[in-house]
């Protein structure tokens, strides 16, 4: 008993923790506090402060508050060395980089420190300052915007190579001028082996080029292999990319098969009723010839008749198995043969002879026998 105790207790000590750390955040989301003294917690030097200033602001933007005014106290605080703390203003950053030229202009000014972050240890640090770049809508960083996206696409990590792919299409609408260099980063993204990125890079794809479907020739048996280990979204947009490349890249199994049967089936429609019947007469069928002009006078109604006698598909009946699945899993599935009935398709040819041939006997019968 003491051993099963003591292998319990720390376990049950971590739930504690974990509720009581729940119970002490959550005032966050309560209560307001005044900017003053938000402004205060910002800027403390120990950094003691600065997590809780931080976390309310997150709690507001969670609750759709506007809390942009922070802005130039938050970006002030990328350069600190608490990894938790830096993970905050870096979400911080994210979500207003693009708020205003005012917070454009601010976060220009600490350009440098979000390319330092690109080779933390981190790789979720290095991934969030990749993020805040590419949020920064100025032309005249789109350089080094390029360069980053570049450097993050060849990370060790997938997750900072899949925020790379994520920001190819921000780039292009930034600068469509660099679409060949987007292209190249693509075709390399669309290379990778993690579904992770397959995914946000065919989500690049379907922004950046779409119509560009070259880019998909080397990859597009390795994306049919890893469309079942991919996320829901990344299988949408898979199969979305996927089917548009094969109607333009496969071939036809039948080339004009359904365009031949069409032609024929209107050809058979329009010709005139004896040249139906005396086709029929020559093939052997021992179908009497008429007079054209009393055929070309009943034509109508024998079309009617030759579209309305269609003989019935013939039945034939079948066995299938009918499983039903337990209801708990470690039962096993009941299953039982039951016989339907099924209709089978007659071929064209017979069906057109069979109305044609009725459609000749219902005329013959209607002409005078003098």
């Amino acid at each position: 008993m003491m051993n099963s105790w003591t292998v319990s207790a720390p376990s049950t000590a971590m739930a504690a923790a974990s509720a009581l750390a729940l119970v002490s955040e959550a005032h966050f989301f309560e209560e307001s506090m005044d900017p003053g003294q938000v402004r205060r917690f910002l800027e403390d030097p120990s950094g003691r402060d600065l997590l809780k200033g931080m976390k309310w602001l997150l709690a507001m933007i969670s609750k759709g508050r506007n809390v942009s005014d922070f802005f130039p106290a938050v970006v002030k605080n990328v350069i600190a060395k608490s990894v938790e703390v830096k993970k905050m203003v870096y979400i911080y950053l994210v979500h207003y980089a693009d708020h205003s030229a005012a917070c454009r202009e601010l976060a220009l000014l600490s350009i440098n420190s979000f390319q330092k972050d690109l080779a933390a240890s981190n790789q979720l640090i290095r991934a969030l300052a990749l993020r805040v770049m590419t949020s920064i809508r100025v032309p005249d960083i789109i350089q080094i915007q390029l360069l980053a996206v570049r450097k993050c696409a060849g990370d060790g990590n997938p997750y900072v190579r899949k925020c790379a792919a994520l920001a190819l299409p921000k780039i292009h609408k930034l600068g469509p001028d660099h679409l060949p260099a987007l292209k190249g980063l693509i075709s390399q993204l669309l290379r990778d082996a993690s579904t992770m990125v397959l995914g946000s890079a065919v989500a690049a794809f379907t922004v950046v080029c779409p119509e560009d479907l070259a880019l998909l020739h080397p990859c597009y048996r390795k994306l049919c292999h890893v469309l079942a280990d991919c996320d829901e979204w990344s299988q949408i947009l898979l199969l979305k990319t996927m089917t548009r490349y094969l109607r333009v890249n496969f071939c036809d199994p039948s080339p004009g098969k359904e365009t031949e049967r069409l032609r024929q089936a209107e050809e058979y429609a329009n010709a005139p009723l004896h040249t139906l019947l005396n086709e029929q007469s020559s093939s052997g069928n021992g179908v009497p010839s008429v007079a054209a002009e009393d055929a070309e006078n009943a034509q109508a109604g024998v079309k009617g008749v030759a579209k309305a006698a269609l003989p019935p598909h013939p039945k034939r009946t079948i066995k299938r198995r009918v499983v039903k699945k337990a209801f708990y899993s470690d039962e096993e599935d009941e299953s039982e043969e039951e016989e339907v009935e099924v209709h089978e398709s007659a071929p064209a040819h017979t069906t057109l002879s069979s109305s044609l041939a009725d459609g000749q006997s219902l005329l013959t019968s209607d002409l005078d026998p003098d």
